[in-house]
């Protein structure tokens, strides 16, 4: 929905940068930080009590990673409008 909404915009507009730089802060951490973040957490989830101490205190580290993915494509999408 996202990917739509970006490539509509984009469609519209003769200065690409901004769609671009968009894209990359909003999209580009969401795949890097938040997902595997979010699959990591799910994943140790449905092991229940196969999982073992290790995995189980790994996932507030790995949620701290998507926390800070999630600021860090804020202050992208920040960057980005402020080329407007």
């Amino acid at each position: 929905a996202i990917l739509t909404g970006v490539t509509l915009v984009a469609s519209q507009l003769k200065e690409l940068a901004f769609i671009m730089s968009l894209a990359g802060a909003t999209l580009g951490n969401a795949l890097i930080y938040v997902y595997p973040a979010l699959m990591f957490r799910s994943a140790v989830k449905n092991m229940g009590d196969k999982a073992s101490k290790g995995l189980k205190r790994e996932v507030p580290f790995a949620m701290l990673s998507a926390f800070l993915g999630v600021v860090m494509g804020g202050i992208g999408a920040k960057m980005a409008f402020s080329l407007l």
